[in-house]
């Protein structure tokens, strides 16, 4: 199906893309609230809270999944250059530009996710279902399966083979991102609730060790805690994290400590992912840890250590992307 318009104007695209991302505006004068107030009025924005002056507000995009399916079947359309919109936007409206790199990283994540689920239909369906594959999400929609041997060495590559194997059945389901305010919110219970409206989960800001959230199920759709898996994201566009992992952090990605898992329930698969943005040199790092020898974790993670913002390593990037 063709929709009837061949370009969005600036307005347009910010609506798109806040039904995917948690996009904040940040108006702090009169001609950037003009631009809030239009998103309201037009693009289905929620409104909030309004000051008593009538001076400000706060407003958000609801996590609606489907009008998140929509917004995915016009970002799905040849005329939608996502890099492009989104470079766009930040530079047209006063919104949040993010703490720590995390509107470059949401972005990757949700052209990773239309790439594994694949384009709509002519009748703007999905051909596929809207569960996809852990394993090749993580290995060739995320990361390249043709890694150069110089940004990803043997021992990485076998270990991320190895999804396959431990994940036969393992399917993740997202759309969209929402961000969540508060620290104490995000357990098990939590997290596969949003999962079932197709919603990640961005942290609040400064929350300890984690930044991004997926859930995925360890074997088939059904929902439930005893099928539940987690992927743990931290990202940093600081150039003091380079393409040598720094492994120590991620024993504070830890589920427990997290208090995604209380103390008395079982341990669930954790793919735990660090991005380093701001590293010049590319390169993918990769360590699984097998439950049977680790002392401190009786499930399977996997550690993956993502430097810089390269099309030999991201899959959603792409070369032609340098210009923009």
């Amino acid at each position: 199906m063709e929709l009837p318009i061949k370009e969005l104007t600036r307005d347009q695209a910010l609506a798109c893309l806040a039904q995917r991302m948690p996009i904040e505006f940040n108006s702090t004068n009169y001609i950037a609230q003009a631009s809030e107030r239009k998103q309201v009025e037009g693009h289905m924005r929620v409104c909030l809270k309004i000051d008593a002056a009538f001076e400000s507000m706060v407003t958000v995009s609801a996590s609606e999944p489907i009008l998140a399916e929509a917004a995915y079947f016009v970002m799905a359309q040849s005329f939608f250059n996502a890099p492009v919109h989104f470079k766009s936007v930040l530079e047209g409206f006063a919104i949040h530009k993010g703490e720590c790199g995390e509107f470059v990283t949401i972005p990757l994540l949700m052209l990773a996710r239309d790439a594994a689920v694949g384009p709509p239909g002519s009748d703007g369906r999905l051909k596929n279902s809207r569960a996809f594959d852990v394993a090749s999400f993580m290995y060739g929609h995320l990361f390249r399966r043709s890694i150069k041997p110089e940004y990803f060495d043997f021992d990485s590559r076998e270990a991320l083979g190895r999804l396959q194997e431990d994940f036969p059945r393992a399917v993740m389901h997202f759309n969209h991102f929402i961000k969540i305010h508060d620290f104490k919110s995000i357990d098990k219970e939590f997290l596969l609730l949003r999962m079932s409206r197709g919603a990640g989960i961005l942290c609040a800001n400064n929350h300890s060790h984690i930044d991004v959230i997926n859930v995925f199920l360890r074997s088939g759709t059904k929902l439930g805690i005893n099928n539940f898996g987690l992927v743990l994201y931290q990202i940093k566009n600081d150039s003091h994290y380079t393409h040598i992992p720094k492994l120590e952090l991620f024993s504070g990605m830890d589920p427990y400590e997290l208090r995604i898992l209380k103390p008395e329930d079982a341990p669930v698969p954790v793919i735990r992912i660090f991005f380093a943005l701001a590293a010049r040199t590319p390169c993918l790092n990769v360590t699984r840890h097998d439950p049977a020898t680790d002392k401190n974790y009786k499930a399977v993670t996997y550690d993956i250590w993502c430097a810089g913002l390269s099309p030999e390593v991201l899959s959603p990037i792409d070369a032609s992307y340098a210009h923009i």
